[in-house]
């Protein structure tokens, strides 16, 4: 008897998704610090609870950034990790 499933998960494209996952992160991790940096003479105009907004933003935005990206990453990667060990039960589990 065939299991067909419409989502399944394949260890290529597993791979092909953790990879596009951790391009875009990068991408973004890459683009928040360089743009932090890059930008800092106008952010220094915006003030945020009192202080600059570049200063916030090195001393504190950017690690959260950072760590809604991991916390991004764990949450995607556990679910793709959950989807390929059900495919493999389904495939091996006859």
């Amino acid at each position: 008897m065939e299991h067909k499933t419409t989502s399944a998960t394949t260890p290529s494209s597993y791979w092909d998704k953790t990879r596009r996952l951790t391009m875009a992160l990068l991408g973004l991790w890459f683009a928040i610090t360089f743009g932090a940096v890059f930008f800092a003479r106008e952010l220094d105009r915006v003030n945020l609870f009192g202080w600059p907004l570049s200063f916030y933003m090195a001393a504190q935005g950017i690690m959260l950034i950072y760590l809604a990206i991991v916390v991004v990453y764990t949450i995607r990667m556990g679910r793709a990790q959950r989807q390929l060990q059900q495919t493999g039960e389904q495939t091996h589990g006859e």
